[in-house]
């Protein structure tokens, strides 16, 4: 992309001083009071051109093309390195080194977005969502494993009586080692392209790839599913939050955007849940 010479409208690429078709200087001294817009970095120069990511006005030696041909200012693009996560060199690192990598980066540092690269293979992502999900299938699968070994309840007796006591306890862990992981696969996709739908209803112009990859990111808190108790109630609300910052920086769009895109499609999912249990109670009390 280019921007036209404001003398002579010849084409300039952005981060030249002067026009190269009639030489003249690009840096131009403010008129102290008077009406034109002023650099936000350098305040004594008169702006050439705003920025396209974050919308501040630049002179002619802040502007920068960056790999998208956006036309942005100088510290817009000491943002956008578009550098790539633990994820993305796991040939290189390992897949469980670069899986745990990006899982601490996402928990502990979900502001860097906007500096990571905002796309990725499809297969990455839902191997990724896979992984994450793996801790608390497995915790779940004990906690069943426990419950029909060592419960001391009526229930648990009438297992140990019963020739189906012997294999629940491993048939439920294998269940939820089977079908916690194809679930959490089955939600990232249907959800991250609910998710998506709100997301250009907003103005995102980015396709469903970076939405897909940013929903499998925001995955990544699921392993406190580990923590006995807690761990089950604080990962999905993380996760949540990390996906307003995934939206936020890989989508390059407002908060309000990104909030609307990761709360509006949880929350009426509730509400349909919720509705549906209703419905049914209510039913069930009018046939008694």
């Amino acid at each position: 992309m280019h921007l036209p010479c404001p003398h002579c409208q010849h084409p300039l690429t952005p981060g030249a001083t002067s026009c190269p078709g009639c030489g003249t200087s690009l840096l131009r001294e403010a008129t102290p009071g008077g009406s034109e817009p002023t650099c936000a970095f350098h305040p004594h120069r008169v702006s050439l051109a705003i920025c396209d990511r974050c919308g501040s006005f630049a002179c002619a030696e802040c502007l920068r093309l960056n790999s998208r041909r956006e036309v942005v200012c100088q510290r817009c693009h000491a943002l956008d390195q578009d550098a790539p996560l633990p994820w993305d060199r796991r040939e290189e690192l390992g897949t469980f080194t670069a899986w745990w990598k990006t899982v601490v980066h996402v928990m502990l540092h979900p502001d860097t977005f906007p500096t990571l690269r905002p796309q990725g293979s499809a297969g990455g992502s839902l191997l990724f969502t896979l992984l994450c999900s793996l801790p608390t299938s497995f915790m779940m699968g004990l906690l069943y494993l426990g419950l029909f070994a060592f419960l001391p309840s009526r229930l648990a007796e009438e297992f140990r009586e019963d020739t189906v006591q012997g294999w629940m306890g491993p048939f439920m862990f294998a269940f939820c080692m089977i079908a916690g992981p194809l679930f959490s696969l089955a939600s990232t996709v249907i959800f991250a392209g609910l998710d998506h739908l709100v997301l250009m209803l907003g103005g995102v112009n980015r396709g469903f790839q970076v939405t897909f990859r940013a929903h499998a990111l925001s995955q990544a808190p699921w392993v406190l599913g580990l923590v006995p108790c807690v761990g089950i109630y604080v990962a999905p609300v993380w996760a949540l939050v990390a996906r307003a910052f995934a939206y936020h920086g890989l989508h390059r769009t407002t908060w309000g955007v990104a909030l609307a895109g990761s709360l509006l499609t949880p929350l009426l999912s509730c509400c349909m849940c919720g509705g549906a249990y209703l419905f049914m109670f209510n039913l069930m009390r009018g046939l008694t």
